[in-house]
């Protein structure tokens, strides 16, 4: 409406302007009969109108360039008269200056998110620091000075006279990782889990890091772990003493009188007796051996070798675990693989990764060795910023109360079982800044499941 006047006003004063115009070519051409008063004023006329419109149309250019600059200053506090004389003014400044109040308002209200989010950054327990590709700190909250133990930081390379080792750390990690950092707080060793994400703002990209400390967190599942551990530990060792123990009291009896620790006298120990005893001796012997065994296989847990790195694929990885399980999968099996991107190449130590597919091969074709239509599917795929390969069968499932268990060191659910694959599987893995995790359920089969950072 107001640009509408405008454009009305400024039309008139230029149909007014060529009206004059006009007049002083007729004047011009009867200039012989003595106009020349009248050639004065309309001359003048003309020039008063030229020059007001000129002086309007520069006011409004003034104006408008007045308000954008204050627009592009980030200062709404320029206000512009309301008590001209001319209504398309005073209606133009009047929706400036409601715009400038618009402005202002939302000025006021970002401030406000932004210092209510400062002061949420400020209040987790989290500490988060951000920073650009030249090292410039934006975030950094109270947390994140506790950890970091300094109260001002501008510069990441500042960190560094400070914390050489926490400096790497936060400068290395990629988008995604998850970095276990121990490190002392007021002389109070700390485990702090270091996240890193990517931000991107049009050309400008952001590295947001978290610290988390998980040293509660760590210390229950440790404990919960060991429960575990020397719940599995203590049945695997009661069921090898008992049954000593319980030799051991028969075999005395042989040979001493059941009342006092008098020994029975020598004519009484007969040929069933001697050929009982060895039977027993035996027996303890055997289950000894099965104790050291167990011994020796707790200590492979302990003693296994750092990764071997070296790059290969999928593809040929799945190709061979294939060929070397063929003499145990029956006719009711059928084993498949799929690599979803066949060029997908995976740098790990090889034979330790084989070693895992292949137990948990192994554990798939006797979970399905009775059923008709068994199938073992292995798959390998991106997802997000790790690979995935993943051992899937339709056997029976597993239980949920069985789940929790499974890579707790010696449990196992077979007759002839060690119970050491899975958690020798899970260390691997640990080894390999990855992880293994199952996914089960009653009649629905099971997926295992391997993700390797990139």
């Amino acid at each position: 409406m107001v640009l509408n006047k405008f454009f009305i006003n400024v039309l008139i004063r230029v149909i007014f302007i060529l009206f004059s115009c006009v007049v002083l070519g007729i004047i011009l051409q009867h200039l012989d009969q003595g106009y020349y008063y009248t050639l004065t004023g309309t001359i003048f006329l003309i020039v008063l109108q030229a020059w007001l419109l000129v002086n309007k149309v520069n006011k409004t250019n003034m104006d408008l360039e007045k308000f954008f600059s204050s627009v592009d200053d980030h200062d709404s506090s320029v206000r512009f008269s309301e008590n001209t004389m001319n209504s398309s003014f005073r209606k133009l400044h009047d929706r400036m200056n409601n715009l400038n109040t618009v402005i202002q308002n939302v000025k006021i209200e970002n401030e406000r998110t932004s210092q209510f989010l400062q002061s949420v950054v400020d209040h987790v327990d989290i500490g988060l620091l951000s920073f650009d590709i030249n090292g410039t700190i934006g975030i950094f909250n109270r947390a994140a000075r506790r950890y970091l133990q300094v109260q001002q930081l501008w510069q990441l390379s500042a960190l560094k006279t400070i914390n050489d080792e926490l400096f790497k750390v936060i400068n290395t990690i990629k988008p995604g990782q998850e970095i276990l950092h121990k490190m002392k707080t007021d002389n109070i060793l700390l485990s702090i889990l270091v996240k890193a994400t990517e931000l991107k703002f049009e050309s400008n990209v952001l590295k947001l890091v978290s610290f988390q400390d998980i040293t509660n967190e760590l210390d229950k599942k440790e404990l919960d772990s060991w429960k575990r551990l020397i719940r599995v530990l203590t049945h695997e060792i009661m069921n090898s003493i008992s049954p000593i123990t319980s030799l051991a009291t028969v075999i005395s009896g042989y040979f001493k009188k059941r009342d006092d620790e008098i020994p029975v006298p020598l004519d009484k120990i007969d040929h069933q007796i001697i050929t009982k005893t060895l039977s027993g001796l035996n027996t303890i012997e055997e289950t000894g051996k099965g104790l050291l065994d167990f011994v020796d296989k707790y200590r492979s847990l302990t003693s296994l070798p750092k990764p071997n790195l070296s790059k290969f694929t999928v593809d040929s990885l799945f190709r061979k675990c294939k060929i070397l399980m063929e003499s145990d999968i029956h006719n009711n099996l059928k084993i498949s693989a799929s690599v979803y991107t066949e060029d997908i190449s995976i740098e790990a130590d090889y034979g330790q990764v084989e070693q895992i597919l292949i137990n948990l091969i192994k554990n798939a074709i006797e979970a399905i060795s009775d059923k008709k239509n068994g199938t073992i599917h292995l798959k390998a795929m991106y997802s997000d910023d790790d690979i995935l390969i993943q051992v899937e069968d339709n056997g029976p499932g597993i239980s949920g109360d069985i789940l929790e268990d499974i890579f707790v060191p010696f449990y196992t659910t077979k007759e002839n079982g060690s119970g050491i694959g899975l958690s020798l599987s899970k260390q691997i893995m640990q080894n390999h800044d990855g992880t293994i995790s199952v996914n089960s359920a009653i009649d629905k089969g099971s997926i295992f499941t391997l993700k390797f950072p990139l």
